[in-house]
């Protein structure tokens, strides 16, 4: 039920018109707009959706400013966009369809460049001949319709979507692999007429492309850009949810042109081929900002690049929005509240320990508590919290960095990773003396995580008595909401869940593939945890110089979910799938 009192309405595909609505297809094209404007704004009324003042303003407004009544509706609040959507399917006798079952065709999309269906909101789904099937929030815009007509020179057949659907499927369909449009109707590329594809890249500055994939990179959600050569071609990919997914393939001439680009562009020593190196810099991509981490490092095809792309426009999660369960989630809010102490995230590369150090420091009270942190590097600014950047060419490194620190007065410090023993055995002191010490190491569960601090020859004792918890994480993708069925699974993953959480389950939900989620059935990333609170048991056991299996089986009794029980868990209430859950956490032999 929308707020304003208007029902929420599912159109169905064919729709009948209203009774009482006369045809108005034989009236001129403004009287026409006029008619239907009016019929639309009285079923309101009927409706209750609006009031009759609510309605004058809005046709006022729209006529100052050129806007279709529904248009000015929806931007006021009035009306909600898919209860208006499903009005005017139903007003109209047009299909109003869900974007994420629709089959979009390559050569609707080429006909309508995409400035110009970001322009009008509208989406090319089909062509036939010269009959083009646009989706569109309002038909009854005659102004757009008329435009797109001259434009493209095809009889169009509108159905009708949500504008936010409609610009979401633009960001989907129009990818690199397929050809970008132009970036603006007054520039068109002189190099192919208009239109940029994978194929056509050849013939670009290489400046130019690193700024498409860049933008291609940006709209797919990718967290990387690879780019390596090969012996025949230069192989680029993106990682997307964790996975890499192979965008295209350019000529090896390609290859010193971009990875010359990218060294101006980080502020690296283009003469330099041999070395590793790494820089950054900052990128507008639309009308945001992208700050892109570029490490270069050679191979025997030559020099290899990747980008690691930290968008402005990401909102630091919290740690209800992370993926913990609620019982985990509770007690490592209590750890948090510890006055001292060290708490430690583990995982490997890519598990999300920054998101989850980040989210606890958002858990702080940063007024009246001094918060610090060391990284390398600093990838997000979090309001009043000092944080310093680790720079180990001039000397600042974790070590010397962390003993200036506890000069500062610090309650709470965030050590972005431990790697060394002297870093390790800081933190571990400091820990001691009164300040809660967040940091992340890695391994492979909670027990490794002790187990590599000895290896790292901090002294046992210092572990016992500073350490007060461990959390072990993993990704895992997320089922795609636009087209979760429930699926019987292969036998393998019924026998893996079965296993794991004594109980037999043959169907499980699956993405089935949509425009959504790339085909691909899954769409995001949640997080897997296991948590390890250090009880005094446990301590003595470690004192003790006990077993990795006797450290794990006290943790057990102290009521820590193993990571794959977690990951099962999730499978069980549809999140993600035991596929999914076996390739991160299982042995998939």
């Amino acid at each position: 039920m929308s707020t304003n009192g208007l029902q929420s309405i599912e159109a169905p595909a064919t729709l009948p018109r209203l009774p009482g609505v006369t045809a108005i297809t034989h009236l001129p094209p403004a009287e026409r707009q006029g008619r239907r404007s009016a019929l639309l704004g009285d079923l309101l009324v009927n409706l209750g959706a609006v009031s009759p003042e609510q309605l004058l303003q809005a046709r006022l407004t729209g006529q100052e400013q050129k806007l279709s009544l529904a248009r000015v509706l929806v931007r006021e609040g009035l009306v909600l966009p898919r209860d208006m959507a499903a009005l005017m399917a139903l007003h109209l006798s047009v299909p109003m369809v869900d974007l994420r079952s629709q089959a979009i065709n390559a050569d609707a999309l080429e006909t309508v460049p995409e400035h110009i269906a970001r322009r009008y909101g509208v989406l090319p789904l089909r062509k036939s001949g010269i009959e083009l099937t646009v989706a569109m929030a309002d038909p009854t815009d005659y102004r757009t319709m008329h435009d797109l007509r001259v434009r493209t020179g095809c009889v169009l057949h509108p159905i009708i979507a949500t504008a936010e659907d409609i610009l979401e499927h633009i960001d989907i369909s129009y990818r690199l692999t397929e050809g970008l449009g132009e970036e603006s109707e007054e520039t068109p590329s002189k190099a192919t007429g208009g239109k940029v594809t994978a194929r056509q890249l050849v013939d670009s500055p290489p400046a130019q492309v690193i700024d498409l994939l860049l933008q291609q990179a940006t709209q797919d959600r990718a967290s990387d850009i690879h780019v390596t050569p090969a012996e025949a071609h230069l192989r680029v990919r993106f990682r997307i949810d964790g996975l890499l997914h192979d965008v295209m393939t350019l000529p090896t001439k390609m290859h010193p042109l971009i990875i010359s680009r990218l060294k101006i562009m980080a502020g690296l020593n283009i003469a330099e081929r041999r070395r590793p190196q790494d820089g950054h810099f900052t990128s507008e991509v639309g009308d945001h900002k992208v700050d892109v981490r570029v490490a270069i490092s050679n191979t025997v095809h030559g020099e290899m690049g990747v980008l690691r792309l930290l968008d402005k426009r990401f909102t630091l999660l919290g740690l209800d929005q992370v993926g913990m369960a609620s019982d985990a989630l509770g007690r490592f809010r209590k750890l948090l509240r510890l006055p001292h102490g060290m708490i430690i995230v583990c995982g490997p590369t890519g598990a999300g320990k920054s998101t989850t150090l980040y989210a606890s420091i958002l858990e702080m009270n940063r007024m009246e508590q001094n918060v610090m942190s060391l990284e390398d590097p600093v990838e997000y600014q979090i309001a009043d919290t000092n944080q310093m950047q680790i720079h180990a060419e001039a000397g600042i490194t974790f070590a010397n960095q962390l003993r200036s620190i506890l000069r500062l007065d610090p309650d709470v410090i965030l050590v972005g990773e431990i790697r060394d023993h002297e870093t390790a055995t800081i933190a571990t002191q400091a820990a001691l003396t009164g300040h809660l010490v967040l940091t992340s190491l890695h391994a492979n569960d909670s027990v490794s995580a002790l187990v590599r601090l000895r290896d790292l020859d901090v002294a046992p004792y210092l572990i016992a008595s500073s350490v007060a918890g461990i959390l072990s994480q993993r990704m895992v993708r997320v089922v795609c909401s636009g087209c979760k069925a429930l699926k019987t699974a292969p036998a393998v993953e019924q026998e893996a869940y079965a296993q794991e959480m004594r109980e037999a389950q043959h169907s499980f939900a699956y993405g089935l593939g949509c425009n959504v989620c790339a085909h691909t059935g899954y769409r995001g990333r949640t997080g897997v945890f296991e948590l390890l609170a250090v009880s005094d048991e446990l301590r003595q056991i470690f004192l003790a110089d006990g077993s990795r299996r006797q450290l794990l089986e006290r943790a057990l009794l102290d009521g820590m979910t193993p990571l794959r029980h977690a990951g099962m868990v999730k499978v069980k209430q549809g999140t993600t799938t035991p596929y999914e859950v076996m390739r991160v956490l299982f042995s998939l032999d």
